[in-house]
């Protein structure tokens, strides 16, 4: 950990600080936050994946049921409103077929197989009544009924769904029977049929000139089929940019692979050849942030955003027109090469913002400041107001021993706040010195990969492969003093994250006009995304529960939330759940708080946090919208958006993170998972919410993988945090 000494900002005490500057006199407000740097060996770490690596992997089915494709069938006693679905089902061994609706009591299932024998009616026997069950995914519950198929056959099965209403008087009536269809908004998205309602169809309408077909409607589903297929077979969807910015291209990449021997190995998968020639069909439904759905058609035939015909990547242009958060459903169909009929979809979110502003295409500087302290300037055009931006570079430059090779000195990176005075805007990092002088380095420096990010998306909004990075003479002359000192060998801790030139914790409590802190050490209990309290507060001492319950937060809303909770105590370490472990590392990674002035053993313990995603970011956003519930849509939760937020923690805030991950437990006699759905849309192992990969965190302390628990409630093994032995030994290892 960063030793007490450096851990608090003098700025927001003390004023600000100044720098003369090639801009003039440029004042330099350091807020609260930290600026920050890695060792040469850590920077790959900290570069941005290539967005195809980004993406998501499927071997099932979530199909949307709409009310326009039902019939009416009228008889004597009753009229039938029927909606019939075919599937194309390829899977392995017992599968289950769920439906999801807000509705889905009232419908009753009925499953034939490829040769037209029906081998279940929900109608023709009371016995065969499937329950109405509460089905968990994520952290929410939907109402639902679900059938298991035992072995079933490949091919093509009929779904079929109805509900049946007394007859009226007359069929007219039954038809224009009063009743509303509670039709999508921007406020809700629930679509609910009431008995005795003829469905009403909308016309969709064309939109121009987004090729090659674009439909656009506002009607929801009234819910979901969920099957599974053969895992050995998966598709992969991905967006080919890293700037999802507004007005940008960007593209939408599905295809084809064969993961047979290699489940649950993502890389291994990612390195796999799109199978050529299984795809027969390939579209995608987009809602934007307006909630309007346009329906595009993926092709591979080099046209449309598609890059080269006939290499089995299908890939449609996507829209970026509005800001805020779009889905996109994707589904494929096709034969596999052993003649198998196929369907899989991916679910997922991307977001747009505007950009705020770019590179001013013009040298970056480095000034000398006080002591081993300089700065890096970086001059930006501002296209838009913007509070803040997260700015990242790495530092490279010449060797002093004469062959003058070029050679990294760090990588730094920091929340910054856009300085403008009459002529120009510019972005400012706090560096050290020494990173240059250690490994013996002079000009001429230049940056690598020098990026910028929104703070509260992680979303990229440019990036330049290499900027020159000027000095002048009084860093020059700095420079060469230090290097004719002894080098300094090792990394020190104010080298790691040194924007700030530190008070100690005596003086911080001295300062009752800013009332920063307040006595005690504890250690805070975090929840997760969209939850309630989960934490016996009874297993752990000198606690203290964080309790912002059932909300959508950023990384980065989340961390500033238990900064601000956490000021009334002198320090306190933190045991997160979920989401909760990844805001606490935002928190340590970004901002100075009481978790810098803790001590005495582990700073940040989490259990089940997907730190790098999980599936159910869009499968649970699109079922929250159909039931009303949920807490919303949320990026950073998403793999894309998780690889994204990634790339801004250094490797020392995460070696500060000591995780644990489980699964459910296994028995040979039977079909195991956490959650039926959710088992259906993750790869084993998996919690039913964190898949055991997506729970790993590179450079942090892997305390393990543990069977028999789940990530929450309602599940078939307990939740994960009321395993008492384990909140019994992070209890006893925590700072405070």
């Amino acid at each position: 950990m960063i030793s007490n000494s450096i851990r608090s900002s003098k700025t927001i005490l003390l004023g600000a600080s100044f720098a003369i500057s090639f801009f003039g006199s440029q004042v330099v407000d350091a807020n609260t936050y930290k600026h920050v740097a890695v060792a040469p060996q850590d920077i790959e770490q900290q570069r941005l994946p290539a967005p195809q690596a980004k993406g998501v992997f499927s071997h099932s089915t979530m199909l949307p049921i709409y009310s326009k494709d039902a019939k009416m069938i009228s008889n004597a006693q009753t009229n039938e409103m029927v909606i019939n679905k075919s599937i194309k089902f390829d899977g392995k061994g017992d599968s289950p077929i769920i439906f999801l609706g807000p509705d889905a009591e009232q419908w009753q299932m009925s499953i034939t197989d490829p040769n037209g024998r029906k081998v279940f009616d929900e109608k023709k026997l009371p016995t065969n009544t499937l329950a109405t069950e509460n089905i968990a995914i994520g952290n929410q519950s939907y109402k639902g009924k679900k059938h298991i198929l035992k072995t079933p056959a490949a091919g093509a099965w009929k779904i079929s769904l109805t509900r049946q209403s007394q007859k009226s008087s007359s069929n007219s009536d039954f038809q224009n029977r009063s009743g509303a269809i509670n039709k999508s908004s921007s406020n809700t998205n629930k679509l609910m049929l009431r008995d005795g309602m003829q469905p009403a169809i909308e016309k969709p309408q064309l939109i121009a000139a987004r090729p090659p077909v674009t439909i656009q409607s506002n009607q929801q589903p009234i819910g979901y089929l969920l099957f599974k297929g053969d895992p050995d077979f998966k598709v992969y969807s991905h967006i080919d940019s890293h700037f999802t910015t507004q007005g940008n291209k960007i593209n939408l990449v599905s295809y084809m692979i064969d993961s047979k021997n290699i489940l649950g190995e993502r890389k291994l998968q990612q390195k796999k050849a799109a199978l050529v020639g299984n795809i027969d069909i390939a579209s995608v439904t987009v809602t934007t942030p307006s909630n309007k759905t346009i329906n595009l058609s993926l092709q591979d035939d080099g046209t449309s955003g598609d890059k080269m015909a006939g290499d089995g990547l299908f890939s449609v242009r996507l829209p970026t027109d509005e800001i805020g958060v779009y889905t996109t459903h994707v589904q494929v169909e096709g034969i596999r090469p052993d003649g198998s009929q196929f369907s899989r979809t991916v679910i997922d979110l991307y977001p747009v913002v505007a950009k705020s502003l770019s590179f001013a295409k013009k040298p970056a500087r480095l000034i000398a400041d006080q002591g081993n302290k300089s700065f890096l300037q970086l001059p930006v055009i501002l296209h838009k107001s913007i509070d803040r931006v997260y700015l990242s570079a790495e530092i490279w430059g010449a060797t002093a021993n004469g062959k003058g090779q070029a050679k990294a000195a760090t990588w730094v990176g920091g929340i910054v706040e856009p300085k403008t005075n009459s002529r120009d805007s510019v972005l400012q990092l706090k560096i050290d010195d020494r990173w240059l002088t250690t490994q013996g380095l002079k000009a001429p420096f230049q940056l690598k990969n020098v990026t910028l990010q929104t703070v509260e998306e992680n979303v990229p909004l440019e990036k330049l492969t290499s900027l020159p990075l000027l000095t002048n003479r009084v860093f020059d002359n700095k420079l060469s003093l230090n290097l004719l000192q002894p080098k300094q060998l090792s990394v020190t801790n104010d080298m790691l994250s040194n924007a700030f030139e530190g008070r100690n914790k005596t003086s911080l409590q001295a300062d009752s006009s800013k009332q920063i802190y307040a006595s005690g050490n504890k250690l805070m209990l975090v929840h997760g995304y969209c939850s309630g309290g989960v934490w016996n507060t009874g297993q752990f001492s000198s606690s203290v529960e964080f309790q912002d319950f059932n909300q959508n937060r950023s990384h980065d809303t989340f961390a500033r939330k238990i900064r601000d909770f956490g000021n009334q105590f002198s320090s306190f370490g933190v045991v997160a759940h979920s989401q909760g472990g990844a805001a606490a590392l935002q928190l340590y990674a970004k901002y100075w708080s009481g978790l810098d002035n803790a001590t005495g053993g582990r700073l940040i313990q989490s259990v089940g946090t997907p730190y790098q995603g999980t599936a159910l970011a869009g499968n649970a956003a699109v079922l929250g919208d159909i039931f009303g519930i949920g807490c919303g849509k949320n990026t950073d939760l998403t793999y894309s958006g998780a690889a994204n937020w990634l790339a801004t923690i250094p490797s020392w805030a995460r070696a500060q993170v000591d995780y644990y991950t489980t699964s459910f437990d296994t028995r040979w006699w039977r079909w195991d998972y956490c959650n039926i759905a959710t088992d259906l849309l993750l790869d084993d192992p998996e919690d039913g919410t964190t898949e055991k990969w997506s729970g790993q965190l590179s450079g942090a302390v892997n305390k393990g993988h543990k069977k028999g628990w789940c990530h929450t409630n309602g599940m078939r093994d307990p939740a994960q945090f009321k395993d008492s032995s384990r909140n019994s030994s992070m209890n006893s290892r925590a700072a405070r």
